[in-house]
Formats: structure tokens, sequence, C-alpha cells
């Protein structure tokens, strides 16, 4: 992801392990064992920073039909299974190790299309 100020990146980055610190904290030292609502509340707040982001401009929304938005059901009820798999995962594992196999897809699709499909990749 590429932002013009490097203050907008550095607090991204601080925010982002805040809120990992946060939700270890919540699943492990509290013992919070009811990940479902857990989960409501990861997704009411991705929600509610989506309707910030639209307001101030920075994404754009457009109104899709409801034949378009039913495409999107498989791939919303897989994003659901990964934010439990995560939460348990991170409830069990220390923050570094996490982290590292959390990002690790990441770098794999980065190098895939580098050396695989050759394709120039802007950092």
């Amino acid at each position: 992801m590429y932002l013009k100020r490097p203050a907008a990146g550095l607090s991204f980055c601080l925010f982002y392990l805040a809120s990992y610190f946060t939700n270890k904290y919540v699943l492990s030292v509290l013992k919070f064992t009811y990940p479902t609502l857990f989960q409501g509340w990861q997704t009411l707040v991705g929600g509610f920073l989506l309707h910030v982001s639209w307001k101030l401009g920075w994404v754009e929304i457009s109104c899709s039909s409801r034949s378009e938005v039913l495409t999107w059901l498989p791939a919303s009820a897989l994003f659901v299974g990964i934010i439990y798999a995560g939460s348990r995962a991170l409830s069990r594992l220390p923050i570094p190790v996490f982290l590292t196999v959390h990002n690790a897809a990441e770098v794999i699709t980065c190098g895939f299309q580098k050396f695989v499909q050759k394709e120039v990749i802007d950092i």
C-alpha cells in the first residue's frame, strides 16, 4: 500500500500493532471465550472505519445489484472463517509467531507475482 505521507503510514503501522496487542490481551489474559461475539465487534469496527473512509473520500463505494452482491457471499463466508481462525490462533500463539505466520501469505503471493508471473510490483 503506497501512502503519500510517512506520518499516515507510521500511524497505520502503530494502530495495526496496537490492535493485535489488544486482541492478544483480550483473548489470552482475559480468557475471552466468545469468538463469535469478538468477530462481530471486529466487523462492526471495520464497517465503521470503512464508512468513515467513504465519507472522507478515501475510498469509493458504489451501489451494486442483488446478483452482484450474491456473488460475494462465498468470499464473505471465508472471511468470517479467517477471522475466527485468526482469533483462535492469536489466543494460542505468541504475537511474533502469529504475525510471521499471518503475513506469510502476503510474502508468498508477492514472490509468486514477481518470480512466476514476472510482474513489476510497486512498493
